[in-house]
């Protein structure tokens, strides 16, 4: 009885010293940027910025005691069901995240919501695939939502397969109030492969990007459409185009997520090969910057804005090697919007807790304790290890 009073009393002693913190090292930008992860998780990384610090700009806080940084993943189900692309702070209450999944065996989308602050999963919502998807066959089991925007009372989750289509989710209840075809509006592409897109700071459009192809999911040629959908009408079941514009890149290149800076005036898109600037107003290219050349074969998938639209933090897939295997991990990065270049090295935000769970269960019941085991215990995590750790959209919640 002695024993288990003093190993309590130690398990205690740590949890208390441990959750005050060695304090938030300095940086210009502090919050919480989440990934939306391939594993049926968001990795949630409290991050603080520095651009001044030209080799390591991005700094994960550590706890004082306990050997873990803030690093975790909020866990929303199995791999096979809730691989996620998309996920989404709430422009109302930004203590609420959405995430829509993009892949299902059964043809099932998802659509839910999970809590930022205690990062848990909340709710969610099973759809039906439209006829449409199921009877052209090739993404009737993967490829579905990634990109996605939001207005004050909508969420926008965007189907990026064939045909595409754009749900308009309530967000108290994740009721489906309309589903929007691409088809409905004849001034979009009928030949693509690939549809993203994103809200405005002030909910009134949303980008809309779409990859043409040589025909329906087809091979990339390069050319991207950009446009500018009217929110309201959309809220409404119709896709009004406000502005649209076209850009040609060499092949290999595919628009994906992006968002726009505060003031409007600009839009960051990833471009998988490259990372692009657009003018908001005529949707113009305005800076082409290439991905990171080293290591080969980097992707742009998504480039949030900073608070005040000066830098860019791009999720990227990167090629690393793990016990002698070469996979894929997630990677974010900084992005001066008006000099156009990079600052600084890469931060890994998967392999942090993959390599966690590598480290097997001695400490069971501490880490449950203290919360340590959504990594070191999670057997979703242990089961593919070795295999790729893919991410693919962010979004971010600051701080002031």
């Amino acid at each position: 009885m002695k024993t288990k009073f003093m190993l309590l009393t130690t398990v205690m002693l740590i949890l208390s010293i441990s959750l005050v913190g060695c304090g938030e090292p300095k940086g210009v930008y502090k919050g919480n940027i989440y990934v939306a992860g391939h594993g049926g998780h968001i990795a949630d990384a409290t991050v603080s910025i520095d651009p001044t610090d030209t080799k390591k700009p991005f700094k994960i806080p550590t706890y004082a005691i306990w050997t873990g940084d803030k690093l975790h993943p909020i866990h929303l189900g199995r791999a096979a069901t809730h691989g996620l692309h998309d996920v989404r702070v709430d422009n109302q209450n930004p203590n609420t995240l959405f995430w829509s999944n993009y892949r299902h065996p059964d043809s099932k989308l998802i659509v839910g919501k999970a809590d930022a602050v205690t990062g848990k999963w909340t709710a969610e919502k099973v759809l039906d695939m439209p006829k449409e998807v199921m009877d052209f066959k090739k993404t009737d089991k993967v490829v579905f939502y990634c990109g996605s925007g939001q207005s004050a009372k909508y969420y926008f989750p965007i189907f990026m397969g064939y045909p595409a289509f754009i749900d308009v989710i309530d967000k108290a209840t994740l009721e489906l109030k309309h589903r929007v075809m691409l088809a409905s509006n004849p001034k979009l592409p009928v030949n693509y492969k690939f549809t993203h897109g994103f809200n405005s700071p002030d909910n009134k459009v949303l980008f809309l990007s779409v990859n043409e192809a040589a025909e329906p999911h087809g091979d990339h040629n390069g050319k991207q459409h950009f446009y500018l959908i009217d929110i309201p009408a959309l809220e409404n079941g119709q896709l009004n185009v406000l502005a649209k514009n076209m850009a040609e890149f060499p092949k290999g290149t595919i628009t994906f997520r992006g968002s726009f800076t505060p003031d409007g005036k600009q839009i960051l898109l990833a471009g998988r090969t490259r990372s692009l600037v657009l003018n908001a107003a005529d949707l113009s290219v305005v800076k082409d910057v290439p991905v990171p050349a080293e290591p080969a074969g980097i992707e742009n998938h998504d480039i949030v804005t900073s608070p005040d639209g000066k830098y860019g933090i791009a999720t990227l897939r990167v090629d690393v090697e793990v016990d002698g295997k070469k996979i894929k991990d997630g990677q974010i990065a900084l992005l001066d919007v008006n000099a156009g270049k990079w600052i600084g090295g890469m931060q890994s935000v998967c392999r942090h807790c993959h390599a966690k769970s590598q480290k097997g269960t001695l400490l069971k019941i501490p880490m449950k304790i203290v919360g340590c085991d959504r990594c070191h215990l999670d057997p979703r995590s242990y089961q593919d290890i070795k295999a790729d750790q893919m991410l693919c959209g962010a979004d971010a919640r600051w701080r002031k």
